[in-house]
């Protein structure tokens, strides 16, 4: 049994004890800092990159289903029977099979002036990969819409070619970067099929020209919808490279 004195004393040790120090509170707090500089940024990296591949997927998903359900109408599909310029029939056709659009018109037919919506001739340009050249914007102009979420759908019925191609702004125009293969992709329609540009059977296949961020050319960025589709690790990289 401890006496008086001794049971005192081990009580008081005991109460020296309760808490942490002034210093231990303050190291603690710095490598709590220190864990976080170090593992937010890749976490805020991780989240923009699947963010940004969650909308391109939803993207080119709704996009084939919309021809899709044009062939289930049985609606024409082939780019010849809308070849007329200037008329934007095509894209007026599309356009049903998403919904709820905002119709934003068409060049030669008048840009609506939404801020949902870009206008070819007047908006400032879309830019290739590395963001130093500006796109041309004919590859948009024959017609566009939006969806309630932002998501900016832009055609491009081309005379001479059977073939349509459709680019879409994932986050929206007012969304930067506004890069082709950032946030701006486009898909090639030809034989009935939707396919990612830079696909083998496409226009433009050639990666290192076409989806290269180490080169500055007006056409930079074009073929990267094959990359982010077939590259799980596409945005991640992505993100990376121009944060």
């Amino acid at each position: 049994m401890l006496n008086k004195v001794t049971r005192k004393h081990f009580i008081n040790i005991n109460e020296n004890r309760v808490g942490f120090t002034l210093a231990e509170v303050l190291i603690t707090l710095g490598i709590i800092g220190v864990v976080a500089a170090m593992t937010i940024p890749t976490l805020m990296t991780n989240y923009k990159a699947h963010k940004l591949r969650t909308r391109y997927l939803k993207a080119y998903s709704i996009a084939q289903q919309a021809f899709r359900l044009m062939e289930g109408d049985d609606v024409s599909t082939d780019p010849s029977t809308y070849r007329v310029l200037g008329d934007g029939k095509f894209y007026k056709t599309y356009m049903k099979y998403f919904q709820a659009p905002f119709d934003c018109g068409y060049l030669s037919g008048g840009i609506n002036n939404s801020k949902l919506c870009y206008n070819p001739a007047t908006s400032q340009k879309y830019k290739s990969l590395d963001g130093k050249a500006e796109m041309n914007s004919s590859y948009l102009d024959d017609g566009s819409f939006a969806l309630q979420d932002g998501t900016l759908f832009m055609l491009e019925n081309q005379a001479g070619v059977n073939r349509l191609w459709v680019s879409v702004d994932i986050n929206g125009y007012n969304n930067p970067p506004n890069h082709w293969g950032y946030d701006l992709f486009t898909f090639d329609f030809q034989e009935g099929v939707l396919r990612t540009m830079g696909d083998d059977k496409t226009a433009y296949s050639n990666m290192n020209l076409y989806c290269n961020p180490k080169i500055s050319s007006d056409m930079n960025g074009i073929a990267c919808a094959q990359k982010a589709k077939s590259d799980s690790e596409y945005f991640k990289k992505l993100v990376k490279e121009f944060k």
